[in-house]
This record gives structure tokens, C-alpha cells and sequence, in this order.
């Protein structure tokens, strides 16, 4: 029998043995019930056959024709980390810092003008355990000047998966797949600290999971 409950968010997962549904509670402030977790080391940087295909870009990696931007050489982190809780797993393969947007990005968007872009290609594996989505949407960067972790961007994401840099596809239930996540921090940022969000949830049954942060300096 599965028990209902509240939702505080529509974000919505139940379990897959049938015994309870779980709802997700937000906080974008970056704070947390729980302490951050460090991620692992990885000894390979190459995506696994069951995700998506993930391509490396060259130092100047600019598609032919005008809608696409460049960048800079890739950043090898292979750094991992798993929700034991929840199930879900990942592991930070890259990073790109000083990518260029196009002209017309530039100009569709004014306040890259201030703004740096910074690419992170991961690979995710979505718990098994629950009915889930694991995507670009759970992940951030922290440590922002202005104290507030900044969510990830898909405003870019025609013209960097043009330059070589595949956006990341949401992985469902028990699924893996690989590509790039889109940030657009500040250009005074020097500390480049990615994190994942675990939100609170409450089964029907009773049993609450607590929030927590995975964080992984990239740089």
C-alpha cells in the first residue's frame, strides 16, 4: 500500500518497492540541515557506455558558423560522490572556465556582459531506489560573493552543445547519463565550488530525509 502526503514542492518521488511517496522541500539559500559532504577521487575521467555521449572539445572549441562561442582547455577533477539516502550518484569529470559566448548571445543577453561562463561536464546515475529525475537542475555553485548559490543555466545550451559541449540530459529512474552543465557566476568569482542539493523530504509513512549538500571544489 502506498501512503500520500503534503507536498511542499512539486517535486515528487515514490518508492519504488511501493511503500511510500516522498515530496521535496526547497531551499535556495544554500543552507542545509545537514553538513556538506566531500566528494571522492576517480581514477577515470571517460563516461561510462550507459550514458550519453560526451564530447571533448578542442582548446578553441568554436562550431562552424556564427552560433556557437569558444572557450578554454578543459579541466580534468574526476572527484565522485554518492546520496547514500537517496541513491544518486555522480561523478565531476571536467570544467571549463572562460568560455566566450556568440555575439548574439551577448546581445540577447546583456548581463553576460558581466558574468563569466563556466561549463562542468558530469556524469549522473539516478537512484534506483526511487521514482527520480537527476539532472542539471540539481546542481549549483556556492560560495557566490553575494552569498547565494547560483542554479544552473540552459540559456546557452544551442550554441555549447554547437561548441562541442552537450548539455546534460535529466537521467530517470536507475538511468546514467553524461554532459555539460551551464553557470554564469560573476566575474569577480575566484572560488569555483560545485554542489549538489539533497532537498528535505517526508514520506507518507513518517520517515523524513533530511536535507544535505555535496560539494566539490573544482578548482
Amino acid at each position: 500500500m502506498r501512503v500520500r502526503i503534503q507536498t511542499c514542492l512539486p517535486v515528487v518521488a515514490a518508492v519504488v518497492a511501493g511503500s511510500a511517496l516522498l515530496t521535496a522541500c526547497n531551499n535556495d539559500s544554500g543552507d542545509s540541515a545537514d553538513t556538506s559532504t566531500s566528494p571522492s577521487q576517480t581514477t577515470s575521467a571517460t563516461p561510462g557506455d550507459t550514458g550519453s555521449a560526451s564530447a571533448t572539445p578542442s582548446a578553441s572549441a568554436s562550431a562552424t558558423g556564427g552560433d556557437s562561442g569558444s572557450s578554454g582547455k578543459p579541466v580534468a577533477v574526476n572527484k565522485s560522490f554518492t546520496d547514500d539516502v537517496m541513491g544518486d550518484k555522480a561523478t565531476i569529470l571536467k570544467y571549463v572556465t572562460g568560455y566566450q559566448p556568440s555575439a548574439a548571445a551577448k546581445a540577447k543577453y546583456s548581463a553576460l556582459a558581466d558574468e563569466e561562463v563556466v561549463l562542468v561536464e558530469v556524469k549522473v546515475t539516478a537512484s534506483s531506489k526511487y521514482y527520480d529525475n537527476f539532472g542539471a537542475d540539481s546542481f549549483y555553485l556556492t560560495g557566490m560573493p553575494n552569498g547565494i548559490d547560483q542554479a544552473s543555466t540552459t540559456i546557452l545550451d544551442d550554441e555549447t552543445k554547437a561548441a562541442g559541449y552537450p548539455p546534460l540530459p535529466d537521467a530517470e529512474t536507475g538511468k546514467t547519463t553524461t554532459g555539460w552543465v551551464v553557470f554564469t557566476p560573476g566575474n569577480d568569482t575566484k572560488k569555483l565550488v560545485l554542489r549538489y542539493k539533497r532537498l528535505a523530504a517526508k514520506a507518507s509513512n513518517g520517515t523524513k530525509i533530511t536535507a544535505k549538500n555535496f560539494d566539490t571544489p573544482l578548482n
